[in-house]
Protein backbone atom coordinates (compact mmCIF):
# COMPACT_ATOMS: atom_id res chain seq x y z
CA UNK A 1 0.00 0.00 0.00
CA UNK A 2 2.91 2.31 1.14
CA UNK A 3 4.50 1.41 -2.32
CA UNK A 4 1.56 2.14 -4.37
CA UNK A 5 1.05 5.20 -2.97
CA UNK A 6 4.72 6.91 -3.04
CA UNK A 7 4.22 5.62 -6.75
CA UNK A 8 1.26 7.70 -6.73
CA UNK A 9 2.57 10.91 -5.31
CA UNK A 10 5.56 10.25 -7.82
CA UNK A 11 3.70 10.42 -10.89
CA UNK A 12 1.70 13.58 -9.56
CA UNK A 13 4.75 15.37 -8.80
CA UNK A 14 6.29 17.03 -12.26
CA UNK A 15 8.53 19.61 -13.57
CA UNK A 16 4.75 21.31 -14.48
CA UNK A 17 3.71 21.21 -10.95
CA UNK A 18 3.02 24.36 -9.17
CA UNK A 19 5.49 25.26 -6.37
CA UNK A 20 3.12 25.03 -3.37
CA UNK A 21 1.73 21.50 -4.77
CA UNK A 22 4.58 20.10 -4.97
CA UNK A 23 6.39 21.49 -1.61
CA UNK A 24 3.38 19.85 0.00
CA UNK A 25 3.66 16.41 -1.86
CA UNK A 26 7.08 16.34 -0.83
CA UNK A 27 6.65 17.01 2.82
CA UNK A 28 3.93 14.33 2.67
CA UNK A 29 6.49 12.35 1.42
CA UNK A 30 8.68 12.53 4.41
CA UNK A 31 5.69 10.86 6.33
CA UNK A 32 5.53 6.54 6.24
CA UNK A 33 1.99 5.82 5.77
CA UNK A 34 -0.96 7.49 7.34
CA UNK A 35 0.57 6.78 10.94
CA UNK A 36 2.10 10.20 11.59
CA UNK A 37 3.97 8.78 14.73
CA UNK A 38 5.98 6.73 11.37
CA UNK A 39 8.03 9.14 9.60
CA UNK A 40 11.41 9.19 7.98
CA UNK A 41 12.86 12.67 9.74
CA UNK A 42 11.83 13.63 12.91
CA UNK A 43 8.65 15.98 13.68
CA UNK A 44 11.37 18.95 14.34
CA UNK A 45 12.67 18.36 11.09
CA UNK A 46 9.13 18.35 9.60
CA UNK A 47 8.57 21.83 11.18
CA UNK A 48 11.66 22.81 9.73
CA UNK A 49 11.09 21.78 6.56
CA UNK A 50 7.62 23.71 7.01
CA UNK A 51 8.98 26.88 7.55
CA UNK A 52 11.55 26.40 4.93
CA UNK A 53 8.41 25.82 2.70
CA UNK A 54 6.49 28.97 3.74
CA UNK A 55 9.59 31.43 2.86
CA UNK A 56 9.91 29.81 -0.49
CA UNK A 57 6.37 29.93 -1.38
CA UNK A 58 6.21 33.86 -0.75
CA UNK A 59 8.92 34.51 -2.99
CA UNK A 60 7.86 31.64 -6.09
CA UNK A 61 4.50 31.95 -5.53
CA UNK A 62 2.47 29.25 -8.03
CA UNK A 63 5.46 29.01 -9.95
CA UNK A 64 6.00 25.75 -11.83
CA UNK A 65 9.03 23.63 -10.26
CA UNK A 66 10.39 23.32 -13.79
CA UNK A 67 10.17 26.82 -14.42
CA UNK A 68 12.62 27.63 -11.78
CA UNK A 69 16.02 28.22 -12.94
CA UNK A 70 19.06 29.73 -11.84
CA UNK A 71 18.53 33.22 -11.70
CA UNK A 72 15.90 33.08 -9.85
CA UNK A 73 17.73 31.11 -7.57
CA UNK A 74 20.31 33.68 -7.03
CA UNK A 75 17.17 36.48 -6.59
CA UNK A 76 16.03 34.41 -3.92
CA UNK A 77 19.58 34.50 -1.97
CA UNK A 78 20.26 38.18 -2.40
CA UNK A 79 16.30 39.36 -1.39
CA UNK A 80 16.53 36.52 1.77
CA UNK A 81 19.84 37.80 2.95
CA UNK A 82 18.36 41.28 3.84
CA UNK A 83 16.58 39.59 6.52
CA UNK A 84 18.01 36.11 7.91
CA UNK A 85 21.48 34.45 8.20
CA UNK A 86 23.69 32.61 4.86
CA UNK A 87 23.10 29.09 7.05
CA UNK A 88 18.95 29.22 6.68
CA UNK A 89 19.28 30.91 3.17
CA UNK A 90 21.21 27.17 2.07
CA UNK A 91 18.69 25.21 4.45
CA UNK A 92 15.71 27.04 2.56
CA UNK A 93 17.10 26.54 -1.25
CA UNK A 94 18.41 23.03 -0.16
CA UNK A 95 14.82 22.10 0.56
CA UNK A 96 13.86 23.89 -2.55
CA UNK A 97 16.67 21.23 -4.80
CA UNK A 98 15.49 18.40 -3.16
CA UNK A 99 11.69 19.00 -3.95
CA UNK A 100 12.65 19.99 -7.91
CA UNK A 101 15.44 16.67 -7.76
CA UNK A 102 12.11 14.65 -6.69
CA UNK A 103 10.20 16.24 -9.28
CA UNK A 104 12.84 15.84 -11.96
CA UNK A 105 12.99 19.58 -11.99
CA UNK A 106 16.56 19.91 -11.55
CA UNK A 107 19.06 19.79 -14.00
CA UNK A 108 22.87 19.22 -14.67
CA UNK A 109 23.26 23.16 -15.63
CA UNK A 110 21.19 24.26 -12.56
CA UNK A 111 23.40 21.85 -10.30
CA UNK A 112 26.76 23.45 -12.29
CA UNK A 113 25.82 27.00 -11.15
CA UNK A 114 24.06 27.26 -8.40
CA UNK A 115 26.52 27.62 -5.23
CA UNK A 116 25.19 28.04 -1.80
CA UNK A 117 26.42 30.90 0.14
CA UNK A 118 29.65 30.50 2.58
CA UNK A 119 28.39 28.30 5.71
CA UNK A 120 28.81 30.98 8.97
CA UNK A 121 30.77 29.17 11.52
CA UNK A 122 30.03 31.32 14.60
CA UNK A 123 26.73 30.29 15.98
CA UNK A 124 26.36 33.37 18.20
CA UNK A 125 23.92 35.80 17.17
CA UNK A 126 24.47 40.18 17.88
CA UNK A 127 23.19 41.28 21.18
CA UNK A 128 21.27 44.60 22.14
CA UNK A 129 23.40 46.98 24.02
CA UNK A 130 21.29 48.36 26.96
CA UNK A 131 21.34 51.47 25.20
CA UNK A 132 19.69 49.70 22.33
CA UNK A 133 17.37 47.36 24.22
CA UNK A 134 16.24 50.42 25.62
CA UNK A 135 15.12 52.18 22.99
CA UNK A 136 13.44 49.05 21.67
CA UNK A 137 10.98 49.12 25.05
CA UNK A 138 10.90 52.34 24.64
CA UNK A 139 9.32 52.11 21.37
CA UNK A 140 7.25 49.38 22.25
CA UNK A 141 5.88 50.37 25.33
CA UNK A 142 4.60 53.67 23.56
CA UNK A 143 2.35 52.04 20.92
CA UNK A 144 -0.85 50.37 21.56
CA UNK A 145 -0.07 48.85 17.89
CA UNK A 146 2.84 46.48 18.97
CA UNK A 147 1.28 46.03 22.47
CA UNK A 148 1.47 42.15 21.46
CA UNK A 149 5.27 42.23 20.05
CA UNK A 150 5.99 44.31 23.74
CA UNK A 151 4.60 41.57 25.60
CA UNK A 152 6.22 38.83 23.51
CA UNK A 153 9.82 40.85 23.85
CA UNK A 154 9.51 41.36 27.70
CA UNK A 155 8.88 37.60 27.75
CA UNK A 156 12.19 36.37 25.39
CA UNK A 157 13.90 38.92 27.32
CA UNK A 158 12.88 37.60 30.48
CA UNK A 159 13.37 33.91 30.44
CA UNK A 160 16.41 33.21 27.59
CA UNK A 161 13.43 31.30 25.68
CA UNK A 162 13.54 31.16 21.60
CA UNK A 163 11.10 31.86 19.25
CA UNK A 164 10.05 28.50 18.69
CA UNK A 165 10.09 27.94 22.49
CA UNK A 166 7.67 30.48 23.00
CA UNK A 167 5.27 30.01 20.03
CA UNK A 168 4.83 26.44 21.23
CA UNK A 169 4.01 27.58 24.78
CA UNK A 170 0.17 25.76 26.09
CA UNK A 171 -1.25 27.35 28.62
CA UNK A 172 -0.43 24.43 31.06
CA UNK A 173 3.54 25.08 30.68
CA UNK A 174 2.48 29.03 32.36
CA UNK A 175 2.38 28.10 36.29
CA UNK A 176 1.72 31.82 37.40
CA UNK A 177 1.09 30.79 41.24
CA UNK A 178 4.64 29.13 40.83
CA UNK A 179 6.34 32.28 39.05
CA UNK A 180 7.19 29.52 36.90
CA UNK A 181 7.31 28.41 33.28
CA UNK A 182 8.01 24.92 31.56
CA UNK A 183 9.99 24.27 28.28
CA UNK A 184 8.40 21.44 26.54
CA UNK A 185 10.47 18.78 24.12
CA UNK A 186 8.05 19.61 21.55
CA UNK A 187 9.50 23.07 21.07
CA UNK A 188 13.07 23.00 22.45
CA UNK A 189 15.85 22.71 19.83
CA UNK A 190 16.69 19.56 21.41
CA UNK A 191 16.54 17.20 24.84
CA UNK A 192 19.02 19.56 26.83
CA UNK A 193 16.58 22.43 26.16
CA UNK A 194 14.08 20.95 28.19
CA UNK A 195 13.98 23.02 31.20
CA UNK A 196 11.71 25.25 33.55
CA UNK A 197 12.38 28.74 33.62
CA UNK A 198 11.77 31.24 36.99
CA UNK A 199 9.65 34.62 36.38
CA UNK A 200 11.39 36.75 38.84
CA UNK A 201 11.45 40.02 37.09
CA UNK A 202 7.84 42.04 37.71
CA UNK A 203 7.26 43.29 33.99
CA UNK A 204 7.83 39.50 32.85
CA UNK A 205 4.75 38.49 34.79
CA UNK A 206 3.20 41.25 33.89
CA UNK A 207 3.41 40.08 30.55
CA UNK A 208 2.88 36.72 30.51
CA UNK A 209 -0.48 37.64 32.26
CA UNK A 210 -1.42 39.89 29.12
CA UNK A 211 -0.79 37.03 27.24
CA UNK A 212 -2.87 34.46 28.84
CA UNK A 213 -5.76 36.57 28.64
CA UNK A 214 -5.19 37.49 24.69
CA UNK A 215 -4.80 33.60 24.59
CA UNK A 216 -8.59 33.30 26.12
CA UNK A 217 -9.81 35.93 24.19
CA UNK A 218 -9.06 33.79 21.40
CA UNK A 219 -10.37 30.95 22.40
CA UNK A 220 -7.69 29.17 24.34
CA UNK A 221 -9.11 27.63 27.82
CA UNK A 222 -7.72 24.07 28.21
CA UNK A 223 -3.83 23.17 29.14
CA UNK A 224 -2.75 22.33 25.72
CA UNK A 225 -4.05 24.89 24.02
CA UNK A 226 -1.08 27.54 23.28
CA UNK A 227 -0.47 30.77 24.82
CA UNK A 228 -0.05 32.29 21.47
CA UNK A 229 -2.32 30.17 18.98
CA UNK A 230 -2.41 30.47 15.06
CA UNK A 231 -5.12 33.04 13.75
CA UNK A 232 -6.47 31.55 10.49
CA UNK A 233 -8.61 34.35 9.57
CA UNK A 234 -9.36 37.90 10.87
CA UNK A 235 -12.29 36.45 12.75
CA UNK A 236 -11.01 32.91 13.67
CA UNK A 237 -8.24 31.84 15.54
CA UNK A 238 -7.07 27.96 16.16
CA UNK A 239 -6.50 27.39 19.82
CA UNK A 240 -4.98 24.02 18.93
CA UNK A 241 -2.50 25.36 17.00
CA UNK A 242 0.44 27.67 17.83
CA UNK A 243 1.34 31.16 16.23
CA UNK A 244 3.79 30.72 12.82
CA UNK A 245 7.06 31.97 12.57
CA UNK A 246 5.85 34.48 10.25
CA UNK A 247 3.15 36.06 12.11
CA UNK A 248 5.83 38.70 13.54
CA UNK A 249 7.56 39.57 10.41
CA UNK A 250 5.58 42.59 9.44
CA UNK A 251 5.12 44.49 13.27
CA UNK A 252 8.61 42.87 14.23
CA UNK A 253 9.89 45.11 10.69
CA UNK A 254 8.00 48.49 11.78
CA UNK A 255 9.70 47.99 15.10
CA UNK A 256 13.46 47.38 14.87
CA UNK A 257 13.02 50.47 12.57
CA UNK A 258 11.03 52.50 15.18
CA UNK A 259 13.85 51.82 17.47
CA UNK A 260 16.68 52.44 15.34
CA UNK A 261 17.79 48.20 15.36
CA UNK A 262 17.12 48.03 11.66
CA UNK A 263 19.28 44.10 11.94
CA UNK A 264 17.70 42.92 15.15
CA UNK A 265 16.24 39.60 14.76
CA UNK A 266 13.67 38.16 16.88
CA UNK A 267 16.33 35.18 17.61
CA UNK A 268 18.75 38.13 18.81
CA UNK A 269 16.37 38.26 22.12
CA UNK A 270 17.33 35.07 23.56
CA UNK A 271 21.25 36.40 23.15
CA UNK A 272 20.51 39.30 24.08
CA UNK A 273 18.96 38.07 27.77
CA UNK A 274 22.06 35.78 28.20
CA UNK A 275 24.09 38.07 27.58
CA UNK A 276 22.53 40.24 30.39
CA UNK A 277 22.62 37.44 32.90
CA UNK A 278 26.67 37.32 31.65
CA UNK A 279 27.45 40.76 31.93
CA UNK A 280 26.01 40.65 35.67
CA UNK A 281 28.68 37.92 36.47
CA UNK A 282 26.26 35.45 36.64
CA UNK A 283 27.87 31.94 36.83
CA UNK A 284 28.06 29.75 33.59
CA UNK A 285 26.22 27.02 35.42
CA UNK A 286 23.26 29.26 36.07
CA UNK A 287 22.83 30.60 32.60
CA UNK A 288 23.08 27.00 31.30
CA UNK A 289 20.12 25.83 33.65
CA UNK A 290 18.02 29.01 32.69
CA UNK A 291 19.22 29.05 28.71
CA UNK A 292 19.37 25.14 27.89
CA UNK A 293 22.23 23.34 26.72
CA UNK A 294 24.58 25.65 25.18
CA UNK A 295 27.79 24.59 22.87
CA UNK A 296 31.57 25.16 23.93
CA UNK A 297 31.85 27.77 21.55
CA UNK A 298 28.87 29.93 23.15
CA UNK A 299 30.00 29.02 26.60
CA UNK A 300 33.61 30.22 26.02
CA UNK A 301 32.04 33.62 24.55
CA UNK A 302 29.82 34.10 27.73
CA UNK A 303 32.49 33.10 30.01
CA UNK A 304 34.55 35.76 28.23
CA UNK A 305 31.62 38.19 29.14
CA UNK A 306 30.85 37.23 32.61
CA UNK A 307 34.93 38.34 33.06
CA UNK A 308 34.80 41.12 31.59
CA UNK A 309 31.73 42.06 33.84
CA UNK A 310 34.08 40.63 36.94
CA UNK A 311 36.67 43.00 35.76
CA UNK A 312 34.83 46.22 35.42
CA UNK A 313 33.49 45.73 39.15
CA UNK A 314 36.54 45.20 40.69
CA UNK A 315 38.20 48.39 39.09
CA UNK A 316 35.21 50.45 39.97
CA UNK A 317 35.37 48.70 43.66
CA UNK A 318 39.03 48.99 43.66
CA UNK A 319 40.79 51.59 40.84
CA UNK A 320 43.50 50.23 38.11
CA UNK A 321 46.09 51.52 40.35
CA UNK A 322 44.97 51.53 43.83
CA UNK A 323 46.24 49.13 46.68
CA UNK A 324 44.39 46.55 47.98
CA UNK A 325 44.84 48.05 51.61
CA UNK A 326 43.53 50.89 52.87
CA UNK A 327 46.29 53.09 52.14
CA UNK A 328 49.00 52.51 50.18
CA UNK A 329 52.51 51.70 51.25
CA UNK A 330 55.82 51.32 49.84
CA UNK A 331 56.97 47.08 49.36
CA UNK A 332 57.83 45.62 52.52
CA UNK A 333 59.39 42.52 53.91
CA UNK A 334 57.92 39.55 56.07
CA UNK A 335 59.65 37.18 58.56
CA UNK A 336 57.64 33.92 58.90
Amino acid sequence: MYARKARTMQAKLTVDTPFPEAAALWLESRIFGGNTRHRFVKSRTLKDYGQYITALTRHFGAMRVGAIQFAELRRYQIARAETCGPNKINQEVGTLVRIMKKAGAWSDELDGLYMPLQHEESEISRALTPAEQQSLLQALAGSQRWEFVYWYVLLALGTTASNCELRNLRLGDVKLAERMIYIRREGSKNKYRMRSIPLVQPDVVWAIERLLERARAAGSVSAEHYLMPLRRNRYHWDAAAPMTVSALKKPWDEVRQAAGVPWLRVHDLRHTAITRMAEAGTPLPVIMSMAGHVSRKMSEHYTHISDQAKRQYLEAAFGKERSCSAAASPRMSYRF
